[in-house]
């Protein structure tokens, strides 16, 4: 925990957070559009094979997105790399994976067990709810002052 609380604490990481949020909101109108347009930017017509989707710093567009990518991809992803960690996943409090250094299926999608309602009012089931990461973001919203750590299943 010892790494994760150093990292939990660094108040910059709100301020990614945030960055990535109102990227994330002004991106495209719905959840399930950005989904499809982040998921073809940074996994798609990303260049760099499956397992290096990491690599590209930033996709090409004007969108907000693309500018908070640029700033604080290339700080997580070393931090990934310092610390061997798996992944480094930013979910919003929907439960949508805002961000994630190594950009894998699960980019873009939903964690959340009771799914969540669009700006469309369609409700989005949690694609991933079952997972481990799932488990993670829901004992998150349930203890949100607190480190929950749970132990890591493999999905997908």
């Amino acid at each position: 925990k010892g790494f994760i609380r150093t990292e939990a604490s660094d108040p910059k990481l709100v301020d990614a957070f945030l960055a990535f949020k109102r990227g994330w909101d002004s991106f495209r109108p719905t959840d399930a559009e950005r989904l499809l347009s982040l998921q073809v930017a940074y996994i798609t017509l990303n260049e760099h094979p499956a397992g290096s989707k990491d690599q590209l710093d930033y996709a090409p567009g004007s969108e907000e997105y693309h500018v908070v990518h640029k700033q604080y991809h290339p700080v997580y992803r070393d931090i990934l790399y310092a610390r061997n960690y798996y992944d480094i996943f930013m979910l919003d409090l929907k439960g949508n994976l805002i961000y994630s250094v190594y950009k894998e299926l699960d980019y873009a999608t939903n964690f959340a067990a009771n799914g969540t309602i669009d700006e469309q009012g369609v409700v989005q089931y949690g694609e991933w709810k079952d997972s481990g990461l799932g488990e993670a973001f829901e004992a998150a919203v349930q203890k949100p002052d607190e480190i929950n750590v749970i132990d890591w299943k493999p999905y997908g």
